[in-house]
Formats: structure tokens, sequence, C-alpha cells
């Protein structure tokens, strides 16, 4: 069955517009930067993607964007001046970045991505996947962790943006994993086995029904262009979709998810203490 990635993201976004709303009302609006470095399209989608999810829920974008040639120092002055306005909530510096470049050390009250180390807020990507498979579950199911702590799951890539927050989600909530990379010994084996493969790698067919196991639930979160710019996942959904019992498309699958996870996160940001927020 295919996962409809826009209908749980409309769900929490339409539950944040409400909350804002009382915010605004208050005189706060929930304001998030975002630094782009270069132009990769890529980036560039994923902002529009932020933008429109920010204009529906009423909250605010500010967008920065830089040439490929900046230095990291002018890079961290940035991050900092918007890390000293008050009426800035979450800063993002939009990645990939280019290789001269690492992340700046931004405050991390407003690290919104979740990427610093002890950062106060969940990675949206992880809590993106937490959701859909929170979408397969049956009405009976009153917990995610009891849910997926009996299941085999596998993630397929370790990268610093996916996969590794992911994997590291997974084992905080104490369930059975295995992450797969270029150096696995026969990665097919283990994926044949997995009651939940994700995979985050952005190549063609690195899940395929012949190294997949019937009933299995399948998530997508690595993204390629074909020659015509069409974006696709890691499986072609007319091969796996006899054999999943759930995944997701490409597109329409976790990258709005992704984004409703992170503006609530810069809904979280406008309180002292984000945890204590509750979101459904």
């Amino acid at each position: 069955m295919k996962i409809d990635g826009r209908a749980i993201a409309d769900q929490i976004l339409s539950g944040l517009q409400k909350r804002i709303s009382a915010l605004k009302r208050k005189g706060v609006i929930p304001t998030l930067a975002v630094i782009q470095v270069g132009d990769d399209p890529g980036s560039a989608a994923y902002i529009r993607q932020k933008q429109k999810a920010a204009e529906y829920i009423g909250a605010k974008l500010i967008v920065s964007h830089q040439s490929s040639a900046i230095s990291l120092q002018t890079l961290q002055n940035i991050s900092q001046q918007y890390g000293d306005d008050q009426s800035v909530h979450g800063i993002i510096v939009q990645r990939p970045l280019p290789d001269a470049l690492r992340a700046p050390n931004i405050l991390l009250s407003k690290d919104v991505d979740g990427f610093l180390p002890n950062s106060p807020y969940p990675v949206p990507v992880a809590e993106a996947v937490l959701k859909i498979l929170e979408s397969t579950f049956s009405a009976s199911t009153h917990s995610r962790i009891n849910a997926l702590t009996t299941k085999h799951i596998v993630v397929i890539g370790r990268g610093e943006t996916a996969g590794k927050p992911i994997a590291d989600t997974f084992i905080k909530m104490g369930c059975m994993i295995s992450v797969i990379h270029s150096q696995t010994p026969n990665p097919d084996r283990i994926t044949k086995n997995a009651d939940i493969v994700v995979s985050c790698v952005g190549k063609p067919n690195v899940v395929r029904r012949d190294n997949i196991k019937q009933g299995a639930i399948l998530i997508s979160v690595g993204l390629w262009r074909d020659s015509d710019g069409k974006l696709h996942g890691d499986y072609e959904e007319d091969d796996i979709q006899e054999m999943a019992s759930f995944y997701t498309p490409t597109p329409g699958g976790v990258g709005p998810v992704n984004v409703a996870c992170l503006m609530a996160n810069l809904y979280r940001s406008c309180f002292a203490l984000p945890e204590s927020v509750q979101l459904s």
C-alpha cells in the first residue's frame, strides 16, 4: 500500500497552523532563517518547500543566499547574527555545503535541524520516518516504541543528514537495527530478513523485489534525478509494490513529512522548553 506522505504532512501542518495563530495573537511570529550557500538545485527546491509550509502555518522564513565562494568565517558571522536576533527562532545552514566549508557553530537553542551535538530538537527526517511508520500501525497500537522494538529494521546508508540520525533514533528507542553501507558484506542477505527497510542512498535500485521479503515496509529517504530532471527514490515503485506491505512514493513520501517536522521544531523553538511542547 502506498503511504501518502502529503496527507501526513497536512495533518501536522494543520495542527501547527492553529497553534501559531494563538502565538501570533500574543505578538510572536515563528521565524526561520535559512542560509543557502551556492546554487544546488536540490537545495533550492527544498527551500521552496519550506517557504510554502511556513506560509501555510503562518510562520516567517528568511533566506540568506550566499555565494559558494563564501569563507567559513563569514558564514559563521552570518549565523551568529541570526543567533543574536531575538526575532529569529530557528536557523538552518542548508545542506549540502561546499567541501571547503563545514556547518558553522550555530547556537544550540536555534538548531531546529537537530544536527548539532546536544541539540534540543529531534532531527526532522528521523521524526518524519517515525511519523510515516506510525501511519502503518494498527489502531490498537498505543506506542510507537513498543510497535517498533519487535521489528528488525535495516537502514541503508550512514550519511550525517539522513542515515546516521535515523539509525541513532532507532537505537535510542531500543530497536533491533542493522546499518548497511558500501563496505557491508552480502547486504542482500540482511535486507531480505528486514521487516522495515529505510534507504538513504539516493541511487537507482538500491532496494529491489529480489532483495526484500514479502510484506516488508519500505521507506525511501534517498533521492536522485534522471536525465529529464524527474525525482526518483531508492526503488522503483512498480518493481516493489507487490512485495511491500507499505511503501513511500517519490515524490510525495518522506519529503513533505520532513518539512512538516521541521516546522514543528520551529514552533517548539518559540518556547523555553522545546521538549515540553507535545504535537499530534
